[in-house]
């Protein structure tokens, strides 16, 4: 068994023959993997719809607060000091979730919120439209909403209001930053153009065509690599078309079905295999039927108490009162006199808070608003603000001058007024269909635990009073004739300001709305102002009780300290400190990315009809990979004349740029590999680890590119790439052959060096060139569209596209006639050859996907992924958990859906790189 010396960390200008950026750890590494696969497994957790339990999330935040990421004894005593703060707020986490969520409340009412039946409220003639013509309804009102914002985000006016404002904001900007945003302070000219209107009666479309008010505007979503989705708002969504930049085109819809057959097939298949999960899942299921049947028990005295205490043959609101009179039978009698002292109390702590702000304070804040509002009133003079509103006003006329817009308008308005008939019907009808509703332990459980957590939280103080008067509200809006007469005028002039074309700009317009504006002052700041007062009273007192709260109080308290040590001096004032941010920057950070600076590589696989090959358990470390010398020179020529009949055939220029890159290292260990030849001598097969040390100067890359002037076939062309590698040493371990290896290691190392350099050198060149072409077409297309009146710049890019993606078919045809195939495998379905594999205990891909199998098991919303500290997790034993249900995570998690989506296009791009570079090793 060979082996590969050990490296050491060293970093300098002239490294030894060992040395490298970073030094592989074999310990550091593997935590560093376990980590990250745990990390997944939370991920994943939380994706599938569960939550840690309190045990779980109190064994982290213990684990955080006793073992520091970093080595204390190497940070001042100001960096000590930081840590200190940052322990006290995770340990002041830990106790809010110990106290305020003891029974786990918050996990438990999430999960409920999921799994209510709301069809305990349905009730013969309680609702007076069917189910069925509601989600008609929905779809259609979700059809006219989208037309209806499409034509004002799409209108000419509005796009240059919007235009307009992002100028005032730059030059807002640029005016409080002075001279360091000068750059971002646009010109005079465009200034000059803010207050100018658009184009009347335009809207702008896909690719900027411009639409009249007879035709509807298309969407564009433009995305990278040319990737773009078209969409007509009055189809709808699953109609949009998505383009890939490449020609391909495809519905969302079709896209959205392919996934869920190729999520469905995955998922049917890890069922079969998974039969050891089968008892589980059914002695789960089972006790999830006993743990609801037992809610239900609990809960069915108490509705039944509840439901006792009105007489069903009296009326509605008869039945209300009684069943009020009865929960106010245990409401002690001194409760108002309870609730009026703490209105006076809570009043009286707000004028406290605001005598603790010390006047110089005050002072400053209201400067500060009087400045705000200075430049806000220069930027927006009375002319501009009048002219912007005018402009507003233009769009919305614009916009009903649109055939589209009167039709989706008038049908949501109509709607809307058939369903406040339906509302009204289910007032009278359907008391006891809520009835129902509330009696769903599930139901009411949810809502009843979230509005216990915000009492909680608020040091026990009830939201009742909240409720109560958001309660009065409703009854004065229901019982005052005035009020509805109110608004039912305020309805009408809604519906002829969106309807009536032109009315919004008329004097009548402005002047009815001002009388709306004042005759709604005499309700809501007149005859019900105590009604409302009353509703912020309780909500600010609510809140100072939040702020009240012990424990709310220690963790404000808490954050506030972090921030003084890190920013203050002792007397209160911001000041720099060099210490602190040294340990920062020389300790804190360079500990931290050391524990996550290993980048593992899923299982990569490659067949063709000579040779499988597998590699697993590739870690690459990120700083070894990335160049500790970068080298660039550059030369430039110009030769120019100010005058332009000189300039005509004068005017040139040459550029000339070189690149080098050295120090590019590498110490990759423990990589395990599977292989079997099936043609030529010897015809063997073999699986072990392998060891790869490039060290020293590790490789050096020399690179030079000049631009090359008058030709239409090229932009530039590459001089010299040149690679050089310094020291390399490999070592096979675990193999069937090691006598074989050994005897060729010595050639094969030279070899290799040899074969490393031309491979890197050729990929290097091929890939400047390819650039070069692209370039090439680019420009001469675009050049060609400038001359010629039929052709447009975004049609001759279509047209490019659409030959890329003519030669990515013949490369492929290609590559199928050659019948190789390589595919990185995030996918536990999409295996090559899943036989080849070495240690199944130790492959990171393995290990994933017990995780995710781990991830989705469990009852209800828990589930074992949380505990990060468990010693029998996936991500340490390499075994399936004991409590995981084998399979559970197939076709469901993340790595599925990536491998299934991109399986076939990671394998072309696979493909065509292997072309390219046209080089075996």
């Amino acid at each position: 068994m060979s082996t590969v010396a050990q490296t050491k960390t060293e970093i300098t200008e002239k490294p030894s023959k060992l040395g490298v950026t970073v030094a592989n750890n074999r310990d550091e590494q593997e935590a560093d993997v376990q980590r990250k696969v745990k990390l997944w497994g939370v991920l994943e957790a939380f994706r599938s719809g569960r939550m840690p339990d309190n045990q779980q999330i109190d064994k982290v935040l213990d684990y955080a607060v006793h073992h520091s990421p970093v080595d204390l004894d190497r940070l001042s005593p100001e960096g000590r000091v930081l840590v200190d703060d940052v322990r006290d707020i995770v340990e002041t986490m830990r106790a809010i979730v110990i106290e305020k969520n003891a029974d786990e409340l918050f996990q438990n009412a999430v999960w409920q919120s999921y799994h209510g039946d709301i069809s305990r409220a349905k009730q013969d003639n309680a609702v007076p439209v069917g189910k069925d013509q509601v989600k008609e309804d929905a779809n259609q009102a979700a059809a006219h909403l989208r037309v209806l914002i499409t034509l004002f985000i799409t209108n000419g006016e509005f796009r240059k209001i919007v235009n307009d404002l992002g100028l005032i904001g730059r030059d807002l900007f640029a005016t409080a930053a002075s001279k360091a945003a000068d750059k971002a302070r646009p010109d005079q000219h465009q200034l000059d153009q803010v207050d100018k209107e658009a184009p009347s009666n335009q809207w702008v479309g896909a690719d900027g065509k411009t639409h009249g008010t007879d035709s509807t505007p298309e969407l564009q979503l433009k995305g990278p690599n040319g990737a773009q989705i078209h969409y007509n708002p009055k189809d709808a969504p699953g109609e949009a078309k998505l383009h890939d930049g490449q020609g391909n085109q495809i519905k969302a819809g079709e896209a959205y079905n392919k996934y869920q057959d190729t999520k469905q097939d995955a998922k049917n298949a890890a069922v079969d295999q998974a039969t050891n999960g089968t008892g589980d899942a059914g002695e789960g299921k089972n006790k999830l039927k006993d743990t609801a049947r037992s809610a239900v028990d609990q809960a069915a005295p108490h509705a039944k108490d509840v439901a006792n205490a009105r007489d069903p043959n009296a009326s509605l609101t008869e039945q209300k009162d009684q069943m009020l009179g009865r929960a106010q039978e245990k409401v002690p009698d001194d409760a108002d006199d309870q609730v009026a002292g703490k209105k006076e109390q809570a009043r009286g702590k707000v004028e406290d808070l605001k005598n603790k702000i010390p006047e110089q304070h005050r002072e400053k804040v209201a400067g500060a608003i009087d400045s705000t509002k200075d430049t806000l009133n220069d930027a927006f003079p009375e002319e501009r603000r009048d002219q912007f509103i005018y402009r507003l006003k233009k769009v919305v006329v614009e916009c009903q001058q649109h055939k589209d817009y009167q039709q989706a308008m008038s049908w949501l308005l109509d709607t809307l007024d058939s369903y406040k008939g339906h509302a009204k019907h289910v007032a009278n009808k359907g008391a006891n269909a809520a009835q129902d509703a509330n009696s769903d332990p599930a139901l009411t459980g949810a809502v009843g635990g979230f509005v216990e957590l915000l009492e909680r939280f608020a040091n026990g103080r009830s939201v009742s009073h909240i409720q109560d008067a958001i309660d009065q509200l409703y009854t004065d809006a229901r019982n005052d004739d005035e009020l509805r007469a109110w608004w039912s005028k305020a309805d009408d002039y809604i519906h002829r300001a969106l309807l009536e074309p032109g009315f919004i700009l008329d004097d009548s317009s402005d002047e009815e709305a001002r009388q709306l504006k004042e005759s709604g002052k005499y309700f809501f700041q007149d005859k019900y102002r105590d009604h409302w007062n009353r509703l912020w009273d309780e909500v600010k007192a609510w809140f100072i009780a939040l702020a009240d709260d012990p424990l709310n109080h220690r963790f404000g308290e808490d954050w506030k300290r972090l921030v003084k040590d890190l920013l203050f001096d002792h007397e209160g004032n911001m000041t720099f400190k060099p210490k602190l941010w040294a340990d920062i920057r020389h300790t804190v950070l360079p500990q931290l990315i050391r524990q996550i600076g290993y980048v593992p590589i899923p299982r990569a696989e490659y067949s063709d009809e000579k040779i499988d090959l597998v590699i697993e358990n590739l870690v690459l470390s990120g700083p070894n990979l990335f160049p500790n010398v970068v080298v660039v020179e550059n030369h430039n020529y110009f030769k120019f004349s100010p005058y332009d009949n000189i300039n005509k055939t004068l005017d040139t220029n040459h550029h000339r740029f070189r690149v080098g890159l050295s120090q590019i290292q590498a110490d990759i260990r423990d990589v395990q590999f599977s292989f079997r030849k099936h043609s030529g001598f010897p015809k063997i097969s073999d699986h072990g680890l392998a060891d790869v040390v490039i060290s020293g100067q590790g490789i050096s890359v020399d690179i030079e590119i000049e631009t090359v002037e008058n030709k239409r076939d090229s932009v530039f062309k590459v001089n010299a790439v040149n690679t050089k590698i310094d020291n390399l040493a490999f070592a096979l371990r675990q193999t069937k052959h090691d006598l074989l290896y050994k005897f060729i290691k010595a050639a094969a190392t030279t070899t290799i060096k040899k074969a490393i350099s031309v491979a890197v050198e050729t990929a290097l060149r091929s890939a400047l060139e390819h650039l070069d072409d692209q370039l090439v077409e680019v420009r001469n297309n675009m050049e060609e569209a400038k001359r010629s009146d039929e052709t447009t710049r975004t049609q001759a890019l279509k047209d490019l596209y659409a030959r890329k993606k003519n030669q990515a078919a013949d490369k492929k045809h290609a590559a199928d006639k050659r019948g190789s195939t390589f595919r990185l495998v995030a996918d536990r379905d999409s295996q090559i050859n899943p036989e080849l594999s070495g240690d199944h205990g130790k492959s990171i891909s393995k290990r994933i996907w017990k995780t995710e199998d781990l991830a989705n098991s469990g009852k209800e919303w828990r589930s074992p992924a949380f505990d990060l500290l468990d010693s029998r997790h996936p991500a340490v034993t390499g075994t399936h958990h004991p409590e995981a249900q084998q399979g559970a995570g197939a076709g469901q998690s993340l790595s599925s859906k990536i491998g299934g989506a991109d399986s076939k296009s990671a394998e072309r791009k696979a493909e065509a790189k292997y072309d390219s570079a046209n080089t075996r090793v």
